[in-house]
């Protein structure tokens, strides 16, 4: 079972006050927990602010339960969430249910800021497995996920028409792509001039490689913590980054002048885009001109691979809304309330029922990213991965502009995030 090491040092002031916190107020968590009637209690839950969609969709959650229960949901926003979160819970005023990324989880579950959850009461095997194992330390489940996200390849039909290519021509594997893509290029420099529309784009955040970096065991990050991105596996892993750069087909969001892929892609510049599956409905309704289909992602030296982002309901250790607490996560990652939550924010089940209920499986688009949760590496490595993927943004460029070779650009990122690492 994991266990998070994490280097000496590291947050140490934070989170001895986190630990004082919560351990002050344990016996509170644990009061009325067999407690059924809420009528004109109060429960805080801790949220970022989302898009439309999923204001929407929590506010329609909220006003159920409150309904159902006759409690009252408070909802605390927070617009710098790891940050502000974390300085309640050192002040001892954190919400009574909040929100973990699962990329945080291991900060969270280290510092025992969440309380331990019942499996059973949860129903967690109704849940994707390798999503719960996200959430547990050493058997403990400690939050319950309530949707996930994974990438796949989205491919615009209409520039691949207008260049003669079909879709069903495109490589399988990330190597092949390395070969095919300098002469879609040039069919698409025919069809729409040279400069206009580019084969494909790709992302400079290590959320986005990974996978890549981890294959044949690759090793980004050390057991303690410390960054170890210029391993040689892992500078061998990352360097078809380099070689799809070098053919002059894959540009990022950023050099055609838009903010992200979905923009890129929306803006009818980009052929082929990897991207989570919560751009599918921003396609259908912010670029409806735009045609697309959706494949798996190739594969990287002979395996599958994506890319799995999942968020949980976590209870505070501190809460002394215990039971009231269950009651929410219960309703909210419960069959109905997951059923409601996905259909009405374009978020992937974490549930497998709620797969089959909410008819995904009928939208072959959605059951490509629904399908990749059993090949997909969840995005999570201990408690530093953070302060290592800001690293690896800032010299990663170096690498594919050719200003630096890969594993000096690595180097350079391993040196900025252990600093940074030792310093806090």
């Amino acid at each position: 079972m994991k266990t998070w090491k994490k280097v000496i040092g590291v947050g140490l002031t934070l989170s001895a006050a986190l630990l004082t916190a919560c351990s002050g107020d344990k016996g509170a968590s644990s009061s009325g927990e067999d407690k059924t009637d809420f009528a004109g209690d109060t429960l805080t839950l801790g949220v970022w602010g989302g898009n439309e969609a999923e204001e929407k969709s929590l506010d329609d959650m909220i006003k159920a339960f409150e309904d159902e229960t006759g409690a009252k949901i408070e909802k605390k926003v927070y617009t710098d969430y790891n940050t502000q979160i974390q300085a309640d819970m050192a002040g001892k005023t954190a919400p009574d249910v909040f929100y973990v990324d699962a990329y945080m989880y291991p900060w969270f579950s280290e510092n025992q800021t969440l309380a331990e959850l019942d499996a059973d009461k949860f129903e967690s095997d109704k849940f994707y497995s390798s999503l719960t194992d996200a959430f547990s330390t050493e058997g403990k489940l400690e939050a319950i996920p309530k949707d996930m996200s994974t990438l796949a390849l989205y491919l615009n039909t209409e520039i691949f028409e207008k260049a003669g290519v079909s879709v069903d021509e495109i490589p399988e594997s990330y190597e092949e792509y390395v070969e095919w893509l300098p002469e879609f290029q040039e069919k698409i420099d025919a069809a729409y001039g040279k400069g206009k529309v580019f084969a494909m784009s790709y992302n400079q955040d290590m959320a986005r490689n990974y996978y890549l970096a981890t294959r044949d065991g690759g090793l980004p990050l050390n057991e303690d913590g410390t960054a170890n991105l210029a391993d040689k596996k892992v500078v061998e892993n990352l360097s078809i980054l380099k070689d799809l750069v070098d053919t002059g087909a894959a540009v990022t969001p950023k050099d055609i002048g838009t903010g992200w892929n979905g923009e890129a892609f929306g803006s009818g510049k980009i052929a082929i885009m990897d991207e989570g599956n919560w751009v599918y409905q921003t396609l259908k309704t912010e670029f409806p001109d735009i045609p697309f289909t959706v494949k798996k992602m190739p594969t990287y030296k002979d395996a599958e691979g994506s890319m799995m982002f999942s968020v949980g309901w976590g209870k505070y250790a501190a809460t002394k809304q215990s039971a009231l607490a269950d009651k929410w996560i219960q309703y909210a990652t419960g069959a109905e309330g997951m059923e409601g939550w996905v259909v009405g924010t374009g978020t992937l089940p974490s549930r497998e029922d709620v797969a089959e209920t909410a008819d995904l499986t009928a939208n072959p688009d959605l059951l490509i990213h629904l399908e990749a949760w059993d090949y997909a590496t969840i995005w999570q490595d201990g408690t530093t991965l953070d302060t290592v993927n800001k690293a690896y943004q800032n010299f990663l460029p170096k690498a594919l502009d050719g200003s630096e070779t890969f594993e000096e650009a690595m180097q350079e990122a391993d040196e900025q995030a252990n600093a940074d690492i030792t310093a806090n």
